[in-house]
């Protein structure tokens, strides 16, 4: 079975693209897929975001990539 870990990345905006900043929170309990994208869904969470140069990610990666 493969297993998912919730990333949660930083990123900033550069004027042109975004870039990851080379931060990032890992929820080090495994997951199957369908328990990670459960929580990870966007209706699960609330968004207060009001710097328009940074912004946070939040998603399933597999352990491979980990």
């Amino acid at each position: 079975m493969k297993v998912f870990f919730i990333v949660i990345s930083i990123w900033g905006y550069n004027g042109s693209k975004w870039e990851y900043i080379g931060n990032q929170y890992v929820y080090k309990s495994p997951l199957n897929k369908i328990e990670c994208e459960s929580i990870v869904a966007d209706s699960n969470w609330d968004r207060f975001e009001t710097n328009e140069y940074y912004r946070l990610s939040v998603e399933c990666v597999a352990e491979e990539s980990v």
